[in-house]
């Protein structure tokens, strides 16, 4: 079993590129992965090249959690996928250690944290309620604006009614196949 440590980062709006070497410089790490921070969470090449590099026994070493994801709901899976390679997470500053051997102490921590994330996502999702409520209630919320007028719709009902093709009416109409069919229904 190969027991490579191995540096993974994202850059700060502020830091140079040329600062990776010296950010790393105090530690010695077998390699070092990097992305930018204009980086998504769907676009992390360094994060992908990091995954398909590890080996079980290896020590992935990271600076923050944010470093690492921007929901905890996505560092638990990050967390849980490099415990199933048989990886070692260090979170420095944190300092945490989630050690792939030591599944006892590792799960009740990572279900502590999806605890959190799922609470996370109910606070905001009561956030937003309450805000479309005020918003409606000052009479400035109108929800999602339509993307056919009303002279398209009928358009689209009498062209449907007539037997045209639902992928062409779609087309033509620049909608997905399931708004077409919303607004079908709704007749």
């Amino acid at each position: 079993m190969r027991l490579h440590r191995i540096k993974y980062l994202r850059l700060s709006l502020q830091e140079a590129e040329g600062r990776v070497e010296k950010k790393t410089s105090h530690d010695v790490f077998d390699a070092v992965f990097c992305d930018e921070p204009t980086d998504n969470a769907a676009n992390r090449a360094g994060l992908e090249k990091l995954f398909r590099y590890i080996q079980g026994g290896d020590t992935v070493v990271v600076d923050s959690m944010a470093s690492l994801s921007s929901s905890t709901e996505q560092l638990c899976t990050l967390i849980r996928q490099l415990i199933e390679k048989q990886v070692t997470l260090e979170l420095l500053n944190e300092n945490l250690v989630f050690r792939h051997d030591d599944l006892e102490v590792v799960r009740p921590i990572i279900s502590v944290m999806e605890a959190l994330a799922e609470f996370e996502r109910a606070v905001a999702r009561e956030k937003q309620a309450a805000g479309i409520a005020a918003a409606k209630n000052r009479g400035s919320y109108s929800g999602r604006k339509k993307k056919l007028s009303d002279n398209q719709v009928v358009s689209l009902i009498d062209r449907a009614c007539a037997g045209e093709s639902k992928s062409k009416l779609a087309r033509d109409f620049d909608i997905s196949r399931q708004t077409l069919y919303r607004y079908l229904k709704s007749t």
